[in-house]
Formats: C-alpha cells, sequence, structure tokens
C-alpha cells in the first residue's frame, strides 16, 4: 500500500490582516463601481469591438489585486523546496521544513520572511498578527493539515491580540540548537534580536528587518506614518486604538535600541548622527 499523504515535522505560521472584513467590503464596492462604469461606457459605444465576453464589463479590485501582489512580492522570495503557503481571503499560511542540519537555519529564514512580509504590508495600510508552532504536520500540494495549523489558528485568535506574531514553546525549542554561540558578529545581532518576550508569551520582532533593507528611513517612515494613520482613525474606538497603541509602543522602543546600540552592529551600513536623529524624530507620539 501506497502511504501517500505522510506526516513531517514543519513550522506552520498562521497570519491574519487587521480589520481586514471592512477591507473585504472597500474591494467589493471598488468592483462594482468598476462594473458599473465599464458597462456606462459600453452602453454609450465606446467599446469599439462587437460585444465579445472580452469586451463585457466585469468586476475589477485595483486595491484587491495590490493586496495579493503584496503577499506575492514577498512569498516569490521563499525557496519552494523548504516552503509551502496558502492564502485565503485575509488568511496566510506558511509553512518551512526542518531538515536535519539546517532546519533551525529554515526556521529563522521563516521569520525573516515575516517580517519582510509584515512590512511589505505595512506599506499598502495593513498590519498582521499571528502565531507560529512547530510539529507533524501533513503540508502536500493544497493539502494542509495538522495540529500545528490548530494551534498557531488559536494562537492568532487568543494570544497576539495586538498586531504581533506569537511564537509556541514548540517552535521556540526547535531554535534552541540555532544559538548565537553557532554564529558571530552581525550574524549573532541580527539572530539574538528577532524574538521579544512579554511576560509568558514569546513573540516576533518585526522591526529586526530593518537590517534586510536598503532605504532604512523609509523603513521607518513608513512604520510611523502608518501606525500614526491607524491611532488617529480609531481615536474614537479604544479597542482597536490600543492595539496600535501598542505597536507605537514597540515602535518606540526599537528605535530607543537601535539608535543606541543596534546600528552600530550593522557591517553593512555606517549609522551617522544626521540618521540617527532622523530616526529618533520618527517616534510615534501616541505610544510614549
Amino acid at each position: 500500500m501506497e502511504l501517500e499523504y505522510k506526516y513531517t515535522n514543519r513550522a506552520v505560521a498562521f497570519l491574519d490582516v487587521l480589520g481586514f472584513q471592512n477591507k473585504l467590503e472597500e474591494f467589493e464596492r471598488e468592483a462594482i463601481e468598476y462594473y458599473n462604469t465599464s458597462n456606462a461606457e459600453e452602453t454609450a459605444g465606446e467599446f469599439e469591438e462587437d460585444n465579445s465576453e472580452l469586451n463585457s464589463p466585469i468586476y475589477y479590485s485595483q486595491k484587491a489585486s495590490d493586496f495579493i501582489n503584496t503577499f506575492n512580492s514577498a512569498i516569490s522570495k521563499l525557496d519552494s523546496d523548504k516552503f509551502s503557503y496558502y492564502l485565503f481571503s485575509d488568511n496566510i499560511c506558511i509553512t518551512a521544513k526542518s531538515t536535519g542540519d539546517n532546519g533551525e537555519n529554515s526556521l529563522v529564514e521563516l521569520l525573516l520572511i515575516i517580517s519582510e512580509l509584515y512590512f511589505e504590508f505595512i506599506q499598502q495600510g495593513y498590519f498582521l498578527r499571528g502565531g507560529i508552532d512547530f510539529g507533524l504536520f501533513i503540508d502536500k500540494s493544497s493539502i494542509a493539515l495538522g495540529v500545528p495549523l490548530a494551534t498557531a489558528y488559536k494562537m492568532e485568535s487568543t494570544q497576539a491580540v495586538f498586531p504581533r506574531i506569537v511564537l509556541s514553546k514548540n517552535f521556540i525549542k526547535q531554535l534552541e540548537d540555532y544559538s548565537v554561540d553557532n554564529v558571530n558578529g552581525y550574524s549573532s545581532i541580527l539572530t539574538s534580536s528577532l524574538i521579544k518576550v512579554s511576560c509568558d508569551i514569546q513573540y516576533l520582532n518585526v522591526f529586526n528587518h530593518i537590517f534586510k533593507v536598503d532605504d532604512k528611513e523609509y523603513f521607518f517612515e513608513r512604520y510611523s506614518f502608518n501606525i500614526n494613520q491607524n491611532l488617529l482613525s480609531s481615536a474614537q474606538k479604544e479597542n482597536i486604538f490600543l492595539k496600535y497603541k501598542w505597536l507605537a509602543t514597540e515602535f518606540n522602543s526599537f528605535i530607543e535600541t537601535y539608535t543606541s546600540s543596534l546600528a552600530f552592529y550593522d557591517e553593512n551600513f555606517e549609522a551617522t548622527d544626521e540618521y540617527l536623529q532622523i530616526v529618533k524624530q520618527l517616534k510615534v507620539e501616541y505610544g510614549q
């Protein structure tokens, strides 16, 4: 008997886009408006060719396309031999193999990719939260099945709370062997600053992506601007406001750590006094 669907050890990340229900409705309104506009133009005889299906009015949302392209832009950099991914509505699932001696490297790479994805979505005005677990999982083609996905989903819905990516104890355990003792200098700083702790919850430090971007001022500007925008727009909705206030506090704290120490460990960038002052000025006032 052929054993087609076999379990393997995988890290499984389940991510959710905050406030996406409103975005879905916005996408739909834009698609309907596009359809109505196209239909009016066709009725007015602005289409030169005959009324073929090709030229018939369609439902199209540019914002929905931008959302999908943002996802594809970051995900396209994944090594298909080590990672799988799924996008369904506002939910994103990414799995990573843990294979032998290089397994921990794949898990660190997963954290780096999610940090990049977080920043890609930030630039479009979206914020992510989620959970990552590790364990036995069936991951084949369009099939994703196993306890780690259920656990990651539960973590996203009950522990993430704020716009953060929570890491399970099982996942953290897999990273223990890939300690800073195995790497030196810049790589050590990069790896050791990936994870933050709050009481009994460990979560991804998404701001660590600064070490991977070329335009570092733009990185801080985008975060500052979009956090501020969401704080302002949610000023009359306390439960939402507090989520972004938490993120603002995290952002300001990272700026303090970055400008006082982390920036000087970046072997690919010289942190001038002028640059550091610019970064400090990008703190979010609501987060203080």
